[in-house]
């Protein structure tokens, strides 16, 4: 791998577990095309990706750099654990966009560049899917929703689309995904302040 771009070197621990193997990724809260992405090392590699935000600033970034790449999907929309109607989110300049308001709390005093508020349309985890993976296997998972990453990544788990490995940005419910992931042969194999590497 030539670059790392996660947060803290996640795709790099990501690359040792698949080696040279090109596969399937989905990036739910993909934020941005290089910044603390966690997808952008292995479209760089050559997997196919789908990537999911529905923050208008990073999305045009995507869309300018991926719109017309076959192997690169976009989607913009929020992705939920159950379902839900359009959800109002507070918009942010960094990657703090949010709709849970004990998150939005987190970083109220933060300089976070704060633009407003959108409503925004929602897809179920089941949803997304059916609709983008019926004939397609997931490999590689990113989750980070600002708040509500272990109950997607839960929604997730608890289908029959089980990727090999699941980054989740765990908020402070660490212990309750662990538990959960168990009962579906998931175990830690990194964990820092922000996210946990699960792998089966």
């Amino acid at each position: 791998m030539s670059s790392s771009y996660s947060q803290y070197g996640e795709d790099r621990i990501v690359e040792s577990i698949f080696g040279d193997q090109i596969g399937t990724l989905l990036d739910i809260g993909a934020w941005s095309v290089k910044d603390l992405s966690n997808s952008r090392a292995f479209i760089e590699r050559g997997w196919r990706a789908t990537l999911v935000e529905f923050s208008p600033m990073p999305m045009h970034g995507l869309l300018i750099e991926y719109g017309y790449q076959d192997t690169v999907r976009l989607i913009q929309a929020a992705i939920t654990a159950g379902p839900q109607r359009v959800t109002e989110f507070d918009i942010t300049q960094n990657a703090l966009s949010t709709a849970d308001p004990a998150h939005k709390k987190r970083w109220a005093d933060a300089s976070c560049g704060y633009y407003g508020k959108l409503w925004v349309p929602t897809l179920t985890v089941e949803q997304l899917l059916a609709q983008f993976f019926e004939n397609a296997s997931i490999d590689y998972a990113s989750i980070d929703t600002e708040g509500t990453s272990v109950e997607v990544a839960v929604a997730l788990l608890s289908t029959e689309q089980r990727p090999k490995v699941v980054i989740v940005e765990y908020d402070d419910k660490l212990e309750s995904l662990l538990q959960q992931a168990q009962q579906w042969g998931y175990k830690a194999v990194h964990t820092n302040e922000t996210n946990v590497i699960l792998a089966r």
